[in-house]
């Protein structure tokens, strides 16, 4: 089993140095200047023009392999994996559809070969595809870097960085197996861009999924809907598709990583988009009551201990406003849906393997109910991508 790795304050320090020639005190903000973008595209963009090529054909083709070999782990040799697990659940008199708590069905499962080797190959095209992507960006860091330094202080929209941010310790693990995590590596915002639409396996994607996510967040029934927040907005792919769908709103990003912002602010300037994103935490945003008419976040919540979680939506909903929607998309807990085995032991792969450390605590928990304890009224009708995946749920604020 992998160590779980944790990044020492050195490695956070190194990104805060890198910002701190572009924060004064607290929090400043660069607001509305003329876009003067040092833009590094060596190869163009993709079809759409929203998606940057990768720097070079050797790097692109060298991360089409660890797709396709990701493609493969998860289903064809995924598929005779699972068919495995459901028959070895089986044999140890278990239903395969209704997975046996997880000590019995590891149990189950045992050294058994096509199990363990199908958990290798998923884990070494993570692994693959982060190093490629990590020495790709690298080989070119400076150019990459004054890329984003010029972009940070322009407009149209605003980046705010806060150099004496307290980062709390959930953000501080390398999710996903990213090396540096969201916060330790500097040019971790395009290595994560890149990686996700790998993981998705569709390298090429130009924000489709969240273009399609925006056309679906619901808005409050009285029809105002002119200040948006998306909380933990990574590099701002859902505030930028929101701000298409609205273009006359006024549409908020923060997260704890800097990395993930800057990428972020710079991808909005070259989109012509106007957000504003800022470094702060969702437990603490520092807004005032009743500030925003709709608030998003785009799978958060497992991400992030239970103790932290419900801080969030304490947060939540104070600077949500009266009649406010809070539109959470995330994966169903056990409390909504029952899993089979197979599908059961892959979530635990995630857990442990793809440094998921606080997924299981939050499929454990009833997020409905800490929405509820929260102050939310819950509705169970949201709109959804895809019913079977995602939780469907949404919060609404009385007075």
């Amino acid at each position: 089993m992998m160590d779980r790795r944790t990044l020492f304050g050195t490695t956070v320090a190194l990104a805060g140095t890198l910002a701190s020639d572009m924060t004064v005190g607290k929090a400043e903000a660069a607001t509305n200047k003329t876009p003067h973008l040092k833009d590094i595209e060596p190869r163009g963009t993709y079809s759409q023009g929203r998606l940057e090529r990768l720097p070079s054909l050797d790097m692109e083709s060298r991360l089409e392999f660890a797709q396709g070999f990701r493609k493969w782990s998860l289903r064809e040799f995924g598929r005779a994996s699972s068919d495995r697990v459901n028959h070895l659940v089986k044999e140890a008199g278990f239903d395969p559809k209704v997975s046996p708590p997880i000590k019995d069905l590891l149990a189950a499962v045992g050294n058994d070969l096509t199990v363990w080797t199908n958990v290798r190959c998923k884990t070494t095209a993570q692994q693959i595809m982060w190093k490629n992507l990590v020495d790709g960006f690298h080989t070119n860091e400076r150019a990459y870097l004054e890329e984003l330094e010029t972009a940070d202080t322009s407009g149209p929209g605003s980046l705010e960085l806060n150099s004496d941010i307290t980062l709390p310790q959930y953000a501080k693990h390398e999710i996903h197996i990213q090396p540096g995590g969201y916060v330790g590596d500097p040019l971790g915002g395009c290595v994560y861009h890149y990686g996700v639409n790998i993981f998705t396996l569709d390298l090429k994607s130009e924000d489709q999924f969240h273009r399609d996510l925006a056309a679906i967040v619901p808005i409050p029934e009285d029809g105002k809907a002119q200040r948006f927040l998306d909380i933990g907005t990574g590099v701002a792919q859902l505030p930028m598709a929101l701000k298409e769908r609205f273009p006359e709103a006024d549409i908020w990003g923060i997260d704890v990583g800097t990395p993930m912002l800057r990428y972020g602010h710079m991808r909005a300037i070259e989109q012509n988009l106007e957000i504003h994103l800022a470094q702060r935490l969702a437990e603490d945003t520092k807004f005032e009551d009743n500030s925003f008419d709709v608030i998003t976040a785009y799978i958060l919540f497992h991400e992030v201990p239970t103790e932290d979680a419900k801080k969030i939506l304490t947060e939540v909903r104070r600077i949500l406003r009266p009649g406010g929607v809070f539109f959470p998309v995330d994966f169903k807990t056990y409390s909504q849906a029952t899993t089979s085995a197979s599908g059961r032991f892959n979530q635990w792969w995630d857990h442990v393997y793809n440094n998921e450390l606080w997924a299981e605590e939050y499929r454990n928990s009833n997020f409905i109910q800490m929405m509820k304890d929260a102050g939310l009224i819950v509705r169970e009708d949201a709109p959804t991508l895809e019913a079977r995946f995602w939780n469907g749920i949404m919060g609404i604020k009385t007075a």
